[in-house]
């Protein structure tokens, strides 16, 4: 079976494509990104930017060529519009879109940055999103014909637990662990760990940005970190953190399959969609607000045993919850196959 995966190179994406090719699938990968000039990245919160669905167009129609695939699936689709659709379409019979993201939010946040997606969305035979509350409805009125909505996803290789050599443990180390970007509250959050004593690390991106940077800066260790670099840091923490995104109106991400996955005890933030992926302090442990998550983590971080017990017990269940990219790789090509059979339109 032919896949053409056009999506980044990087990050996530990158892993998704892998798992295709690892469960038998003869994959294309290609990067519309790399057909946009530098100068053009401003745009792409700008309603897509002028000309930048054509440029991807004939980009990928140069790397396409005369090439044919089962099908084409579209990771984040962005810059992807109805022109680079056609363009995808007489190479693929049946074209499917993953969004981890939220772009079907009315009003959006970002809804400039979306832009070429809501016009390409009708144009999908199947559109792959995370769950949250009320999305399918937003999609539809979006103009999605056939939704799938899936847990988010950790790695099997990418977030497999690795084994530390002694210096990478002294490196990595820490207490309490938070690896992501900031963003509005973040910074008061972690303040608020700080005031009530919990130990914690930080790695990511922008958070220089926060008001309260100069308390902040003494626990911030690295900037973006992701692949084996993102995996160590957490094998090294004790726990791990989950913070969410409300803009994006999440109730789990994808730290929370990846920190289980990787074998560290995680503390997340109480939801419906944690409650029902774990077992709370059995398999995780959950908080309401920064003052209720430094208790949790004090006391989790004075009991050694029942924190690897937590560990190891959540680190089984991702299994059984079957969050990991081969899983959602297979139930693409299911769905594929079902599509083909019984036909696309």
């Amino acid at each position: 079976m032919r896949l053409l995966y056009i999506g980044a190179e990087s990050g996530t994406s990158l892993q998704r494509a892998a798992a295709f090719g690892r469960i038998g699938l003869n994959v294309l990968h290609l990067s519309p990104y790399a057909h946009l000039l530098p100068h053009w990245a401003p745009w792409l919160n700008r309603a897509g930017g002028p000309g930048i669905d054509r440029r991807v167009a004939n980009g990928l129609g140069r790397r396409i060529g005369d090439q044919h695939f089962d099908f084409a699936l579209v990771d984040c689709g962005d810059v992807v519009g109805p022109t680079a659709m056609n363009v995808i379409r007489t190479t693929a019979p049946i074209v499917v879109n993953y969004n981890a993201d939220n772009p079907y939010l009315d009003p959006s946040p970002e809804r400039l940055r979306w832009g070429i997606l809501h016009r390409a969305l009708p144009h999908y035979d199947l559109v792959i999103t995370v769950r949250r509350d009320g999305i399918e409805e937003m999609m539809a009125r979006r103009g999605a014909r056939r939704i799938d909505a899936i847990w988010q996803c950790a790695d099997e290789v990418v977030h497999r637990p690795p084994s530390l050599t002694l210096e990478e443990k002294s490196r990595c180390s820490s207490e309490v662990l938070f690896v992501g970007t900031w963003m509005p509250g973040r910074g008061a959050f972690m303040a608020r760990l700080i005031e009530r004593g919990v130990p914690f690390a930080i790695h990511g991106s922008r958070w220089q940005r926060a008001p309260e940077y100069r308390l902040l800066r003494p626990f911030i260790r690295s900037d973006h970190l992701e692949g084996a670099d993102y995996t160590r840091a957490i094998a090294g923490a004790k726990i791990g953190l989950v913070l969410l995104n409300g803009q994006n109106a999440d109730l789990h991400t994808t730290r929370s399959a990846e920190i289980p996955a990787i074998g560290t005890a995680m503390c997340a933030a109480r939801t419906p969609h944690h409650q029902q992926l774990y077992k709370e302090g059995e398999e995780a442990v959950f908080f309401d607000g920064a003052d209720d998550c430094a208790q949790t983590c004090k006391r989790l971080l004075a009991d050694d045993r029942r924190r690897q017990t937590i560990a190891d017990a959540g680190h089984r269940r991702t299994f059984a919850n079957g969050t990991y990219n081969e899983v959602l790789a297979r139930r693409i090509v299911q769905q594929v196959a079902d599509m083909k059979h019984g036909g696309v339109r």
